[in-house]
């Protein structure tokens, strides 16, 4: 079904364009009555809170594989589906045996059993039809009951919100009662805020709902990695902390109501106090086997120097390091400890059909093209704004209008209302707009979009300074820049000065070279044409990739080559074959495709990987490196693009003269790379690089051919 309707979305794209314009006219309609409507205020404050809970638990769950979207549609889950599942239960259990809603047989004991085991619908969603659910770690199984209960405890609070207006409520909180005085516990500084218990004379109290449902999700991944060697005793231990939770939750619910030999039993657990130190107890040792285990097949895995064994906190100085000093690594080091804990377990636990139906990594790509939207988006308001205030220039600043509000004074009361913030109520409301912007884009691009509305809000002089005179952005370097944008940017003329400087730059280069002013670039291993030498046939997966000058100049055996290339190969093999979008805007190259034997044949040469580059004194590239780049990122580009995007295949100037039908090769599922060099350290690298291609394509086969082509 989910393929099904990927292939609907990739068929019909204007399907994908209308959720996003709906998702962004909905995020605009939102803050737009965080002005005028309390509800929706009140619903900021609940989400603030819930997503607040989430950051503790993903911070805690050190040896998580799963990235943030996933965990992002958890949390809904708990929201559609548990809270209305849930009360569609109760009120069938009433509709069939009679009673309300409020009786305490109802709210102590029907309600905590349905809530507990409803909570865990997505977690057996998940394990029952993931392809990957074999694979998954302590902190996984962990992470799912959190947002899962997170999603469900939203959606709670904030029915309890909208619902409490009262007098006491309206004063002292919406979870003050009048015997008990505050209920439910709202702590910045506390572990899981969001537990219930009296402030006036407590006697005992219960977790929030993402702790009871972590521990129990998480006393199921133990039960699971535990199956063989304590199996069947082992499956009592989910359902021992499934019976805990509902006894926490009924003895809340059903204070001074029930007998009094449950309170008894409450009492030797803990009177509920005890259940939060137990699930951190829980969580400390599914992260130490965690990461023991991972030890077991380091071997395997990509070990950093000076990293003994694998441990949280090396992981966690490097990720910190990396975000005070050098943030252009801070993704990176995300990616790659999530990525090795992913390859690790999928190596240890994982079945068939994990091995070959991992969810595929969230890719830099699509981040930047959604940052790139967002600021399109601030980019379009901004616009309009400035358009706007150019029509009412004239008057928004005139002796006569000094009394009345004016347009260019909105934007200068913003920033005086700025700087009277504290710096606490400041970062809280750009903790609301990053949160916000969190439910539809990643976590980079909604970063920009909160610095973004921060640093509109403390330039609001300078907007309105712009917006009263708008010559004052007419200064030279900004009439300069802005022509200069013009010409490269919108004009065909201006197209035509960038294609030159592409086509021309390798010839300067080659020019400043000879005439001793630069220095030739080290030899850097690349995709090599299918004939022996460089050649003018030589192509790239992107299209407008500047080639460099001995590629394009050299003409020696050119008429043998081009004979060579444009001819046919027998058999139903074609060389070079482009593929192309529906404007005809190339997406990559195949360097050979045998049809009769439904293979596509990808050159690679990997020579002058052991050349030192003279300015730095380390090797150009290392296998890795290399593998990572020419294998790993470009087929998976290639596969990409002519999977969704690709619209027909044409040949190119030195390839086969007759090209196959896109619907031809859209059905090839092997991949054979044809590698010139062959070293232990290269080996390792590429096949480092094949098993992730097989982890992310699993219906396609990779191999490769050492010493061979090109």
């Amino acid at each position: 079904m989910y393929r099904a309707c990927q292939a609907w979305i990739a068929k019909y794209p204007f399907i994908r364009t209308a959720y996003t314009m709906f998702s962004w006219f909905s995020l605009a309609m939102f803050v737009i009555s965080l002005f005028f409507v309390r509800e929706s205020r009140t619903m900021l404050v609940q989400y603030l809170w819930s997503f607040y809970v989430l950051l503790q638990f993903w911070f805690l769950c050190r040896s998580k594989t799963l990235p943030w979207k996933p965990v992002v549609l958890f949390v809904l889950s708990g929201v559609f589906v548990v809270v209305p599942v849930t009360a569609l239960t109760v009120g069938t259990f009433h509709l069939v045996f009679g009673g309300k809603t409020s009786d305490t047989w109802s709210t102590a004991v029907i309600t905590p059993i349905f809530e507990e085991l409803w909570k865990l619908l997505p977690l057996g969603v998940f394990l029952l039809f993931s392809r990957r659910a074999s694979a998954l770690s302590l902190s996984d199984y962990t992470l799912i009951g959190a947002a899962s209960g997170i999603g469900f405890q939203l959606m709670e609070e904030l029915s309890r919100r909208w619902l409490n207006s009262g007098i006491i409520g309206r004063t002292f909180g919406y979870s003050t009662t009048l015997l008990g005085g505050e209920t439910i516990h709202w702590d910045v500084f506390s572990l899981f805020p969001g537990r219930f218990e009296e402030s006036l004379l407590p006697t005992l109290m219960t977790v929030s709902h993402p702790v009871h449902t972590a521990m129990i999700t998480l006393a199921c991944g133990i039960a699971y990695r535990l199956r063989k060697r304590w199996a069947p005793w082992i499956y009592g231990f989910p359902a021992l902390m499934l019976l805990w939770s509902i006894l926490d939750h009924a003895a809340y619910n059903g204070q001074h109501k029930l007998p009094d030999w449950i309170f008894t039993i409450h009492g030797w657990t803990g009177d509920g106090y005890k259940t939060r130190t137990v699930f951190l107890l829980m969580l400390a040792g599914a992260l130490i086997a965690d990461y023991m285990a991972l030890g077991k097949v380091r071997d395997r895995l990509a070990v950093l120097p000076n990293e003994p064994l694998f441990n949280p906190f090396t992981e966690l100085w490097n990720i910190s390091v990396s975000l005070f000093h050098d943030r252009r690594r801070f993704t990176y080091w995300l990616d790659f400890y999530r990525e090795r804990r992913e390859l690790g377990f999928h190596l240890l636990y994982g079945n068939t059909e994990a091995s070959g139906r991992q969810g595929q990594i969230e890719k830099r790509m699509n981040a930047c093209y959604r940052a790139l939207a967002s600021l399109a988006f601030v980019v379009i308001v901004v616009g309009l704004v400035a358009a706007a205030a150019l029509g009412v220039s004239d008057t928004a600043y005139s002796p006569a209008n000094d009394g009345a509000a004016c347009f260019t004074c909105m934007f200068d009361q913003l920033q005086d209302w700025w700087d009277r913030l504290e710096w606490y109520e400041q970062g809280g409301i750009l903790l609301g707009a990053l949160a916000l912007s969190l439910l539809f884009v990643g976590f980079w691009p909604a970063v920009s979009i909160a610095l973004t509305a921060g640093s509109i809000a403390g330039s609001g002089h300078t907007i309105a300074d712009y917006i009263r005179d708008p010559k004052k952005m007419l200064t030279p370097e900004n009439a300069l820049a802005v022509a200069t944008g013009i010409l490269l940017s919108r004009i065909p003329f201006g197209k035509a000065f960038q294609w030159a400087g592409k086509k021309g730059r390798g010839y300067v280069r080659k020019l400043l070279e000879k005439l001793g002013f630069r220095r030739p670039d080290v030899d850097i291993p690349n995709k090599r044409p299918t004939s022996d030498g460089p050649g003018p046939h030589h192509h790239s997966d992107e299209p407008d990739t500047p080639r460099k000058p001995e590629e394009e100049t050299p003409n020696r055996d050119r008429a043998d080559e081009e004979r060579d290339d444009h001819a046919t190969v027998a058999g139903k093999k074609y060389n070079e074959v482009e593929i192309v979008d529906h404007r005809g805007n190339p997406l990559g190259e195949f360097d050979e495709i045998d049809l009769e034997e439904r293979i596509f044949y990808e050159d690679k040469t990997a020579k002058g990987l052991d050349r030192i580059n003279p300015r730095t004194g380390q090797p150009a590239q290392t296998p890795q490196q290399f593998a990572d780049k020419q294998i790993l990122g470009k087929t998976r580009v290639r596969i990409q693009n002519m999977l969704e995007k690709a619209a027909a295949t044409r040949p190119t100037a030195h390839g086969s003269s007759e090209v196959p039908h896109l619907d031809e090769i859209k059905s090839i599922r092997d991949f054979v790379f044809r590698l010139d060099g062959d070293t232990p350290e290269l080996r390792a690298a590429v096949e480092n690089s094949l098993n992730q291609l097989r982890t992310e394509f699993p219906d396609y086969t990779f191999n490769v051919l050492f010493g061979g082509k090109p």
